[in-house]
Parts: C-alpha cells; structure tokens; sequence
C-alpha cells in the first residue's frame, strides 16, 4: 500500500475541537482517489496533513499517515526536504501564486531541480524544458525565460504541475487544480494529469469543490462535510447509489442540458 490515511483528527493551536475529524484513506500506485465538499469542509486540511504542511499551529491530534510502510508523522526536516517534491509533490490551487513574480520561469525552476538532484544549471535547464514539452507548453525556452505575470493563468498551472512532476513522484496531491481556469484549459488540464497516472503510476488525490472533476478523475470518491467523511466509495457507488442526502444534493447541483446531466 503506498499511503494509509489512518484514522486522523486535526486540530490548531490550542482549540480541542478538532477541525477534521476521523479521516481514513488508503490507496495504491496509479490510484486517483478525489475528495469532494464544499468550501471550509477540510479537503485541503487532509492533504496539507500528508506533506507536513498545516499552517498556524495544525497538528495530527489523533490516528496516522504511513506512506510506503513509514509514519510521516515521525519525520523530521530533513527528512521532510528529502521527501518533498520527490516522492510527494503538490500542485496548488493557483500555481502562480506560489511563483516568485520578480523572478524568471527558469532560474526558479533551476534551482528547484539542483535543490533536489546535484547537476549542472545548463543539465537543470534542459531537464526543465523537456517537463515544460510534455505539459504541451510551445516554447519551453520561451516560457523559461518568461516572468510569471507574461504566462496565462492555464500556463503557470501546467509549469506548477511540470514542477510537481520533475522528479516522477509516487503522489501528487492536486489541491483544486482547476479552479482559477476556464472550462477549456479546465479540460486540458484534467487530461493531462490523468496522462500522469496512466505514464508514470502517480497516485493522485485531487481536492475540488466540482463533483463533475472528481466523478470523471476518481477510482474512488470521498465526500467531505463539516471536517467530517459523511460518504465514500467508488465511482458508480457515489454517481448512482448513494443514499446520502449531502452527496444527493451535490449530484443535484450539477447543472442539466435539455434534461440531461453531464456526471
């Protein structure tokens, strides 16, 4: 198994509530397993979790992550900076928020890749390019050379899941990888990281509000409400089966077409 979500909580700071409450989820190579809910219903927290990234204090209170047979929870920094962008990568919600504005494409992605591999900057360079082609970006050298705010919003997403994806993780966590793009370049990119998986056996959890990406992404569904996991199962479970009024009502909120719902 390569990741087992064991029953966590999570809490911050010193609040004993728990924000996300008994979490489990375990998966193999090449699975995609979405997580659905609304906004503030802990999808993100959960996947936060696995990199070690909470913010403001979070903690796993209860339960544990074991990934490849290891508690996660154990790691310390080093440890963490070895595992980060190697074996797990993380494509965030909008990329080119976590892109340095007054730095060039290429001297960021340079030094990404000799941070984790000991290289040459013109062998980085080239590494580079090459990930940038199989993101279907025109001009590889062009878009290194280019400052964040001259690419598209669908572009700085494909160079921040390029960059997730340098180094073949056996994960990739997809924190809402869609959202901030247009229903096209949206398609384009979903394509694209079902590709991963079928070329490299990258498991995926993505996290997205839109049940439509994660009924079409997903082996398995996970629904999330209030911190909690009120449904889950496989895609035909939760599309046709499910008898949970929140998972109801989500299906029902996909739009029709002349009577017709596309999920």
């Amino acid at each position: 198994m390569l990741l087992d979500i064991k029953d966590i909580s999570i809490t911050y700071g010193n609040n004993p509530k728990p924000t996300v409450e008994h979490v489990s989820l375990s998966m193999n190579e090449g699975d995609i397993v979405s997580i659905v809910g609304e906004s503030g219903s802990g999808k993100t927290t959960v996947i936060r979790a696995v990199l070690g990234l909470l913010p403001g204090g979070g903690k796993v209170s209860e339960g544990d992550i074991v990934f490849n047979g290891t508690s996660l929870l154990s790691y310390d920094v080093k440890q963490w900076q070895s595992l980060r962008g190697s074996q797990i990568s993380m494509i965030f919600q909008d990329s080119g928020a976590m892109i340095n504005p007054i730095r060039k494409i290429g001297g960021q992605y340079v030094d990404y890749i000799r941070l984790h591999k000991e290289c040459t900057k013109q062998e980085a360079w080239d590494m580079a390019c090459d990930m940038l082609t199989r993101m279907r970006l025109p001009s590889a050298d062009n878009v290194m050379n280019s400052y964040p705010f001259q690419l598209s919003g669908g572009m700085r997403q494909r160079v921040g899941i390029a960059m997730a994806m340098t180094f073949n993780p056996k994960l990739l966590l997809a924190d809402e990888p869609t959202s901030a793009l247009d229903v096209t370049t949206q398609a384009q990119i979903v394509r694209q990281m079902m590709e991963l998986r079928d070329e490299f056996g990258t498991a995926i959890i993505i996290v997205t509000h839109n049940i439509g990406v994660a009924a079409y992404m997903g082996d398995k569904i996970i629904v999330m409400q209030h911190g909690k996991v009120v449904d889950s199962g496989d895609r035909d479970h939760i599309l046709h089966h499910s008898q949970d009024p929140y998972t109801r009502n989500l299906m029902n909120s996909v739009p029709t077409l002349e009577g017709l719902r596309y999920v």
